[in-house]
């Protein structure tokens, strides 16, 4: 018999194939930060993780994100009851139901909202569009349950950065500019996940809550 999400669970299986992801949360009704979300291929990762790593050695101040943070955020949720889980994960099914796995390749380095005032570092999403129809068929999707939709132009990235000061930003710009074209690699999207976010001091901290495959309805699933 498949289970639902419940704020107790750890790695409880909601429908046949479709994961509620460790969670430590208590059971009374308060709300925590939520949001969705397609992860990054692992060999994509240990490329990003090398152009970080020659990236930092201009010294500029930059926080770089870590590789456990990667992801492509496809809707912001903000604040959620936690009573609202299951009605929420059954709408991110029906949406990746209708979705069958495509590619995504990253390409570009750049920074939001300009290279003379960077606050985040990206890198650029190249998919023909399908992640942006997944994030209008979310927000249609989870509306009813009383989340806006988004009303700024969807801009897939993946942060890998974060601005704190201007300091050796020069060095930076010059190696940006220089790969402001270059691919990182391709992969396909699998499958859509409920994060949870915690802010700290040290930066906000990524939790997966639940996981379902992209072109599986529940009765496919396995």
């Amino acid at each position: 018999m498949a289970k639902r999400w419940s704020p107790a669970s750890r790695l409880s299986v909601g429908v046949a194939g479709t994961q509620a992801v460790k969670n430590t949360m208590v059971s009374d009704s308060r709300r925590i930060r939520t949001f969705i979300a397609v992860d990054i291929d692992s060999l994509l990762a240990d490329r990003i993780a090398a152009l970080q790593t020659a990236l930092a050695k201009t010294k500029a101040d930059v926080r770089w994100v870590e590789r456990e943070s990667w992801h492509i955020t496809l809707k912001f949720l903000g604040p959620t009851l936690e009573e609202q889980i299951p009605q929420i994960t059954d709408a991110i099914h029906r949406v990746a139901a209708e979705c069958q796995p495509w590619p995504i390749e990253l390409r570009g380095l750049g920074a939001f909202p300009s290279l003379r005032r960077p606050r985040v570092l990206w890198l650029g999403v190249r998919d023909e569009g399908r992640l942006a129809q997944a994030a209008r068929a979310l927000d249609d999707a989870l509306a009813p349950l009383g989340f806006a939709p988004e009303e700024r132009p969807f801009q897939p990235h993946l942060t890998i950065g974060r601005v704190r000061s201007l300091k050796g930003w020069e060095a930076l710009e010059e190696q940006i500019k220089s790969l402001w074209e270059e691919s990182w690699g391709e992969y396909r999207a699998q499958e859509i996940i409920l994060y949870q976010s915690d802010l700290r001091p040290t930066g906000a901290v990524y939790t997966a809550l639940w996981k379902t495959p992209l072109g599986k309805t529940k009765g496919e699933q396995k």
